[in-house]
C-alpha cells in the first residue's frame, strides 16, 4: 500500500514514522524539507509519544498575570510541563528527501492531509514567537493577560538558558510588533536569536476528511496547545490504516474525549469573546485565584467535566496539589 502524506509538522511526521516502521511504502510533501514552525515548544507532562522527544526543561513553577498585576503563582512537586526539543523530534523522524507540494500527484492508496492550519478553512490567531537571551534565569512559565484583548504573552524557559517569548490576540493580527514592544518592557538586556510568526488554529476545521492534527482542528483554543493532540491523532491514524477501520469515523471515535474538550473549549472562548471588559477581568480574576481551575487549565481540562471536577474539589476544601501529592 503506497500512502502519502501532506505536511510534515508534528502529526504528518510521527505517522510517517509509524507506518514505515512497519513497511508501509509511505512519501511526505512539504514546502519546506526542514521543520521550522515556530511555537511554546510546551507540553503538559500526561503523554509520551510511542517515538520520544527530547524533553529539554521541566517546568513545576507558574505565574499569572492580569493587566500588569501579578494574580497567582504556584509550584507543583514534579514537572507539570515539559519544554521539548520539536524541532529535532519532528526533524529527526522526517525523511531526507522530503517531496515538494507542489509536486503532489495521483498514485497514492491513501492520502493524508496533515498541513496544520493551512488549509485556511478555520479562524486562526496569528501568533509571533521569539527566542531570547537574557542575563535574568528563567525557572518558571509565565502568563500575561490583557483583558482588552482574546489572547496572552508568554514566557517559558527554553533550552540553553534562552527563553521563549511569544504573543497571540485576536483583536490584532500584528503580534509582532506587539510582542517586541512587550520584550522591550519585560527585559532591559537581551539578545533577539530568532523572531518568527505562525498562524495556529482555534476555529473547527470545515472539512475534517483524511486530516489529522491542526489540518483537522485539534488544537486545545484556550492554550493553543496543539503538540499532543497532533501526535495523538497520529497514532490513532496509524491504527486506523494498519487495522484497515473507516479512517474518518474510527478517528473520531477513538479521539472522542479530546474533540469533546477541545469543542467546549471553543465555546467557552466564544463567550468570553462576546463580554464586556469587566466581565472579562472578574471572568479572568476567577480564573486566576482558583487553584483547582489553574490546574485544569494548565492540563487543559477546562471543559465542564473539568469545571464540574473542580467544583467538587473546591466544596471538599482539598488543593488538587494536596490530592496529587
Amino acid at each position: 500500500m503506497r500512502i502519502g502524506i501532506v505536511g510534515g509538522g508534528v502529526a504528518g511526521s510521527l505517522l510517517y514514522m509509524l507506518l514505515r516502521r512497519v513497511g508501509y511504502e509511505v512519501d511526505i510533501y512539504d514546502l519546506k524539507d526542514r521543520y521550522f514552525k515556530p511555537c511554546g515548544d510546551i507540553v503538559p507532562n500526561l503523554y509520551t509519544p510511542p517515538i520520544p522527544w527530547k524533553v529539554d526543561v521541566e517546568i513545576k513553577d507558574f505565574a499569572f498575570y492580569l493587566d500588569g498585576e501579578l494574580m497567582y503563582d504556584v509550584s507543583y512537586n514534579y514537572p507539570k510541563w515539559l519544554v521539548i526539543d520539536k524541532w529535532g523530534w519532528i526533524n529527526g523522524m522526517r525523511p531526507h528527501d522530503v517531496k515538494f507540494t507542489r509536486d503532489f500527484s495521483g498514485g497514492y492508496d491513501i492520502k493524508i492531509d496533515a498541513r496544520g492550519p493551512y488549509p485556511m478553512d478555520r479562524e486562526v490567531v496569528y501568533t509571533t514567537r521569539a527566542i531570547v537571551k537574557t542575563d535574568k534565569p528563567l525557572d518558571r512559565a509565565i502568563f500575561e493577560f490583557d483583558s482588552k484583548l482574546t489572547g496572552f504573552y508568554w514566557i517559558f524557559p527554553a533550552a540553553k538558558g534562552t527563553i521563549n517569548v511569544g504573543a497571540g490576540f485576536l483583536e490584532d493580527r500584528n503580534s509582532r510588533e506587539a510582542l517586541i514592544k512587550y520584550i522591550k518592557e519585560k527585559f532591559k538586556e537581551y539578545e533577539l536569536l530568532d523572531l518568527r510568526g505562525a498562524p495556529v488554529t482555534i476555529g473547527e476545521a470545515r472539512e475534517k476528511s483524511w486530516k489529522i492534527g491542526e489540518a483537522r482542528g485539534l488544537v486545545f483554543p484556550m492554550s493553543g496547545e496543539g503538540i499532543r493532540p497532533a501526535a495523538m491523532s497520529a497514532e490513532v491514524a496509524f491504527a486506523a490504516i494498519h487495522k484497515e477501520k473507516e479512517f474518518d469515523s474510527y478517528l473520531e471515535s477513538e479521539l472522542r474525549v479530546l474533540i469533546n474538550r477541545i469543542r467546549i473549549q471553543r465555546f467557552l472562548l466564544s463567550l468570553y469573546r462576546s463580554s464586556s471588559i469587566y466581565v472579562r477581568r472578574t471572568l479572568l480574576r476567577s480564573l486566576m485565584r482558583s487553584d483547582v481551575l489553574i490546574d485544569a487549565y494548565l492540563d487543559d481540562k477546562l471543559d465542564i467535566n473539568g469545571i464540574l471536577d473542580a467544583v467538587r474539589v473546591i466544596k471538599s476544601g482539598v488543593s488538587p496539589r494536596k490530592l496529587q501529592e
